[in-house]
């Protein structure tokens, strides 16, 4: 009888819980949730899509509307538009230095120059917008 007991209150809290997980609504994985994205893969995370950009702001020391449109009257940023030569400037910068690592800098087996960036942004933009022209060079 006991046992009966148990059975019964088991199978009872599985429904429940079965019931529980059926009712809540997953949305589906999004994989092209980001428009226009012709460099970074288009099922980037939004949390990865945001710390790139913050390198980029850090590196060059400016804010998004130095690539990206701002639409004045809705106080918003239209993030998929190439409307600004900074953003396909930007996208050519990437591939460039993807291609650096990858020619120049050969980690070992288990770290790939694709993981882990030894040249960037930073490398040469130093927090300037306009990189330095080096000393020497011809103006």
């Amino acid at each position: 009888m006991k046992t009966k007991k148990q059975i019964i209150v088991i199978v009872a809290l599985a429904s429940f819980v079965l019931l529980g997980v059926a009712a809540v609504k997953h949305p589906a994985p999004n994989t092209d949730r980001f428009k226009n994205l012709q460099v970074l893969p288009t099922n980037i995370s939004e949390d990865s899509l945001d710390k790139i950009m913050d390198g980029f702001c850090a590196s060059l020391n400016v804010d998004c509307k130095y690539c990206h449109v701002h639409d004045k009257k809705a106080d918003s940023m239209i993030w998929h538009t190439d409307d600004k030569p900074e953003k396909e400037i930007t996208r050519n910068m990437m591939r460039m230095t993807a291609d650096i690592n990858e020619k120049y800098f050969h980690f070992n087996e288990d770290v790939k120059a694709s993981e882990v960036q030894a040249v960037t942004c930073y490398t040469c933009h130093h927090g300037n917008p306009m990189p330095e022209k080096a000393k020497g060079a011809k103006k």
